[in-house]
């Protein structure tokens, strides 16, 4: 049991880390513009006409999945705040998903590993979690328990896995940034930049897409229930 315990807490520390650092870095860029409001999509749209990429559609998110790019589909989902966002958060997480689009179209194969293990990492997460409860309820502890504690850790472990090819979209979106000449000084392509290194990281904890996911649900719901006139 205790060997089971230890690769999850190395796990979960991973983890923990992944998503501090993507939210600190995030939430100081937040309040950054650039002076041409440009905003997410368009700048996503900007960047696949620069490479060339026409078939890529970009789109609103009203999925699971906040920001994500669709091999299968060709299509790059953005959430609201970023699909209309024109802060460097915003651009940054557009471009990353950018450069996704143009790995694929560059044939560039684990992309599909990437976005296979951010897949599982999301729809897992609350199951794995319903069970650990459920088997720590039962009593279950020495049975059931180590395999769940196994199996989220592996997930997380291949998650981090496949980081580098996150690292490699973002810079091939950088390569087409810079042609398009978005950037007016250093300060601003550092702070778009930085933010994308930090979405590198920031799908190697489902728990939190699954709960914004739950709040932009259940919130509107509640509102309507409160104000059913708005």
């Amino acid at each position: 049991m205790q060997i089971f315990l230890f690769i999850f807490a190395i796990a979960l520390a991973i983890t923990f880390w992944g998503r501090g650092r993507y939210v600190k870095i995030y939430g100081q860029e937040t309040g950054n513009r650039l002076p041409s409001r440009l905003s997410g999509s368009e700048l996503a749209g900007k960047i696949l006409k620069s490479r060339g990429i026409e078939e890529v559609t970009v789109t609103r998110s009203r999925s699971l999945l906040d920001d994500f790019y669709s091999p299968e589909k060709k299509q790059i989902t953005l959430s609201p705040c970023h699909f209309d966002g024109t802060n460097f958060s915003s651009l940054a997480i557009a471009a990353q998903q950018a450069g996704k689009a143009i790995q694929d179209y560059e044939g560039h194969r684990p992309l599909l590993w990437r976005t296979t293990a951010i897949r599982w990492t999301v729809y897992l997460s609350i199951p794995l979690t319903v069970i650990a409860v459920a088997t720590l309820l039962l009593g279950m502890t020495k049975t059931i328990l180590p395999m769940v504690l196994l199996g989220w850790s592996m997930i997380a472990f291949w998650n981090v896995a496949t980081v580098p090819t996150e690292l490699d979209a973002g810079e091939r979106a950088k390569k087409q940034l810079e042609k398009l000449k978005v950037f007016r000084n250093l300060d601003e392509r550092v702070g778009v930049e930085r933010v994308m290194g930090a979405a590198s990281t920031a799908y190697l904890d489902g728990f939190f897409t699954v709960g914004s996911w739950i709040a932009r649900t259940l919130v509107p719901w509640a509102k309507k229930q409160v104000d059913p006139e708005s």
